[in-house]
């Protein structure tokens, strides 16, 4: 009997452990999945969130880089033999230009380089880390975009010993490369987006080297052995300095690290390794993936937790006389437990497809508002034009009105003569109503002309063409307020890559302000000069009237400031970006006989005059 029950101790104890071991692998593998999947989707929230942090900053060297305020230094350079260092001093003005980019946009640093990859102009020009004057001509980013392609790349700061990511783009004058912008985003972003402090996260380069870690002592570490000429490319391009890159996994090969769910990680600081549960997330257009890591032994933890309550369930089963019962409420709830680890699973995935909609959502809004936007900015240059036509109605309906009067008093006269039957008279009659006629449908053309929209197709126009039809539209008004209009050479061999009705648009703008500012002038005096070399046209555009100040100057072409009473100042506004869209500039100085002096400088068409 003793023998028998105790064979049934055996027994029951030999089913216990198997139980308590199957359930133990069990909750290792079920935990080890959920923490998988967990992590896998807080990898990938990260990686959305750092991919749109630097998408800010993707597309704006190619946007900055055609500025033409950044062709005017790196060509004098070009033109300095034989070559030297630059000073901060010496291109100072791009440097401002820089600074006043990189603190609108929240750069760390927005920098030029010449063609050899020497620092021209830097927006921390004034600090002690300044990049003024520093080649970095052997940077993965310089070699990629002096050869005309997009340069990104993630290093160690030479001068700075900060951590950043490049965006790079080339300068182009012509056809010509001549230079380099590019944009370095400080990564400490990273910290003000994650947001788990349970968990590791690293971000490797494509030969598994952390940059970025949680855990300081991986860093400037390898996933795996780097090889001798891994080695050598990164301690070419200067990309971390001197760290000496030692390996914290026994794996050999990258992708063999990457397919394994579970590894074993070297914590340096402890001096032992550890197992981790490993999620990636691959960022091929960055150039770099994201790792994250949960310690294992929360799965050890709860393996440990569920053999513990089995047991105890056991044994209450194999003791009490109520052992069906217990088992059969035990194993209610390792099914609800599944359940809830089953469901937060399904909820985890359901967020991460409402994350995927909402962000589908907002490009689809993004492309939406940016068509807006361009219609927008269409109709707002045609709303200028047609105010300026507003402003003008006062002329036309004079010019209009003056052949009318006399149509009608030919009319009468005709009648008259008609009577008397003197039918030379009235057949003279009816051929000078014929030409009044003429000149009237003449006008209404001209005005009719300026106010249509742009045709968008064919941006070559004759400057000197452009200049007389402003100037025609603007003649009755000329005349009225007593005006001299002192008016160059006018070759019509000079074409400017320019749409001719915003050309146009353009020059009636900086005309119809020049005769208001001359209101209360003595002998006013207005003048156009058009000149050219092979490059550029420039047609400049003065008075005589009282000029502006340094302030106004200053703000003359800054959206809705005006000199006016009853202006809305928007039409310098749009004025500067019709040109600038050209490729062209508009600017404002003092003439030396007084009063102000508008400067159009557009790129000459090097197609033969039509």
């Amino acid at each position: 009997m003793i023998v028998k029950k105790f064979k049934s101790l055996v027994w029951m104890a030999g089913v216990g452990l198997f139980l308590c071991a199957g359930i133990g692998y069990l909750t290792y593998h079920q935990v080890a999945r959920h923490t998988t999947e967990k992590l896998t989707l807080n990898v990938n929230q990260l990686g959305q969130k750092l991919d749109a942090q630097l998408m800010r900053y993707s597309k704006l060297p190619e946007v900055l880089a055609r500025d033409p305020r950044l062709l005017r230094p790196l060509l004098q350079d070009m033109a300095i033999e034989p070559p030297s260092a630059p000073s901060a001093q010496q291109y100072q003005a791009t440097s401002e230009l820089l600074e006043q980019w990189g603190t609108i946009l929240g750069a760390d640093t927005i920098y030029l380089l010449n063609q050899s990859g020497t620092t021209l102009a830097a927006s921390n020009w004034q600090q002690a880390d300044s990049f003024v004057g520093h080649n970095y001509g052997y940077r993965p980013y310089f070699r990629d975009a002096i050869e005309g392609g997009k340069g990104q790349f993630f290093a160690l700061g030479v001068r700075s010993n900060k951590r950043g990511y490049y965006f790079s783009s080339p300068v182009s004058h012509g056809k010509q490369i001549i230079g380099v912008l590019t944009i370095k985003v400080d990564l400490s972003l990273i910290e003000d987006i994650w947001q788990y402090e349970d968990l590791e996260y690293v971000i490797a380069d494509p030969f598994g080297v952390i940059f970025y870690s949680s855990e300081p002592s991986w860093l400037y570490r390898a996933l795996v052995p780097l090889t001798a000429q891994q080695k050598s490319q990164i301690f070419a391009s200067r990309q971390y300095g001197n760290a000496p890159l030692a390996p914290l996994t026994a794996h050999r090969e990258l992708a063999a690290f990457q397919q394994n769910s579970i590894s074993q990680m070297t914590l340096p600081a402890q001096d032992h390794r550890a197992s981790f549960v490993v999620a990636s997330r691959d960022m091929a257009q960055a150039g770099m993936t994201i790792y994250g890591f949960s310690p294992i032994t929360v799965a050890y933890r709860y393996v440990f937790q569920a053999i513990m309550m089995f047991a105890l369930v056991y044994t209450l089963l194999c003791l009490a006389v109520i052992s069906w019962w217990q088992t059969r409420k035990a194993q209610r709830a390792l099914a609800q437990l599944n359940d809830r680890l089953e469901q937060l699973v399904i909820k985890r995935t359901n967020n991460l497809l409402e994350s995927n909609q909402r962000l589908r959502e907002t490009v689809k809004q993004y492309e939406h508002s940016q068509a807006e936007l361009k219609q927008t900015q269409s109709e707002l240059v045609q709303a200028a034009k047609l105010a300026t036509l507003g402003e003008l109605s006062a002329s036309i309906n004079h010019e209009i009105n003056q052949p009318l009067a006399a149509m009608r008093t030919y009319t009468e006269n005709s009648r008259k003569l008609l009577a008397k039957e003197r039918y030379d008279a009235v057949a003279s009659n009816l051929d000078e109503i014929l030409h009044l006629n003429q000149s009237v449908a003449e006008i209404i053309a001209r005005f009719k002309v300026f106010a249509r929209k742009a045709r968008g197709s064919d941006n070559r126009t004759v400057a000197a063409d452009a200049i007389r039809a402003a100037t025609t539209l603007l003649h009755n008004q000329l005349i009225k307020a007593g005006i001299i209009l002192r008016v160059g050479e006018l070759s019509p061999d000079i074409q400017v890559n320019a749409d001719a009705v915003q050309f146009e648009q353009v020059l009636v703008n900086l005309l119809h302000n020049a005769i208001q500012a001359l209101a209360d002038a003595h002998q006013p005096q207005i003048g156009i000069r058009l000149q050219a070399d092979d490059e550029y046209v420039e047609v400049r555009i003065w008075d005589n009237g009282p000029g502006m100040d340094e302030a106004q100057k200053q703000q003359i072409f800054t959206p809705f400031f005006t000199t006016k009473h009853d202006g809305l100042g928007l039409g310098l506004t749009i004025s500067r970006r019709i040109i600038d869209s050209f490729s062209g500039t508009l600017t404002v100085t003092d003439h030396p006989e007084g009063g102000a002096e508008f400067v159009i400088t557009l790129p000459r068409s090097t197609k033969d005059t039509a």
